[in-house]
């Protein structure tokens, strides 16, 4: 592996001190050197001032709160500016083991034809009580034929290559919510997404955070990107859409036991509810 610029995107809008501050220093403690950019969606309290003093960070902060999208493409144009090779996600509150970055990008510099690489997720609740994992194995295709259906991997675990942000453009300003999901079908369409196997971020199923809060405008969006990157000879395609539309009629308490019972008996689970 050789060395490369690295830059971890982190969108903030009015984030918990501690939890801010235990994230941030999962990213700064890697094991190869990696820069970390803070994107501060226009909160009450400037980000800059919560971030204790000795952490090294980049700190971006928009006049006023216009969403993760609109952060992340902030964070996306700052990293192309300053010539970054790749970039990575997390979200405030998850936590990147020691040796993700570093398994991320040996696997990117051995498989020049990978664009977008995600790796399995530790599902942990805010009480700290384990969940299950979360991720898909077998490689691009498997990982293409469940992006038909949902998010193959969690967001916090994406590692890309900053090229394919230049050839296929940022993340999508039309996905206020689900632009994570938009963003990995349309590479999928056109370059190869794959799934590392092993677990690389432990993350948070806060039940207050965005997709709870906005399930039904979620899995709206999820439909429309199932329908932007229809495959109509693709059987997963149709079981995608029914999938949503199922999800859409079903109560959140009732979905989300069906979710975590589906937790306990495959890798292959999601967090729909």
């Amino acid at each position: 592996m050789t060395d490369a610029r690295v830059l971890a995107l982190m969108p903030a809008f009015n984030p918990n001190p501690e939890a801010l501050a235990t994230s941030l220093k999962s990213m700064l403690n890697q094991t190869v050197p990696v820069d970390v950019c803070v994107i501060d969606d226009g909160s009450h309290t400037p980000v800059a001032d919560l971030i204790p003093k000795d952490f090294r960070v980049h700190n971006l902060r928009l006049p006023r709160n216009s969403g993760i999208t609109a952060a992340l493409r902030a964070g996306v144009d700052f990293g192309l500016e300053h010539k970054y090779e790749y970039f990575c996600r997390l979200d405030v509150g998850d936590i990147s083991y020691p040796h993700r970055v570093g398994t991320q990008l040996a696997y990117m510099q051995e498989h020049p034809e990978i664009d977008l690489l995600g790796a399995f997720s530790r599902i942990v609740s805010i009480q700290g009580n384990e969940i299950g994992l979360h991720g898909i194995k077998g490689g691009p295709k498997s990982v293409q034929r469940y992006l038909r259906k949902n998010a193959a991997f969690k967001h916090s675990t994406f590692f890309i290559r900053a090229e394919a942000l230049r050839r296929n453009g940022s993340y999508d300003a039309a996905f206020p919510i689900a632009q994570d999901y938009e963003l990995a079908c349309r590479l999928a369409a056109t370059q190869k997404v794959d799934c590392l196997p092993d677990v690389l971020i432990e993350y948070i199923d806060d039940p207050t955070g965005i997709s709870a809060k906005r399930r039904n405008k979620q899995l709206w969006m999820r439909l429309k990107v199932q329908m932007r990157y229809s495959e109509i000879f693709a059987a997963s395609w149709y079981i995608g859409i029914a999938r949503t539309l199922g999800l859409m009629l079903t109560p959140h308490r009732i979905a989300k036991k069906m979710s975590e019972k589906h937790w306990g008996s495959t890798v292959r689970y999601k967090l729909d509810a």
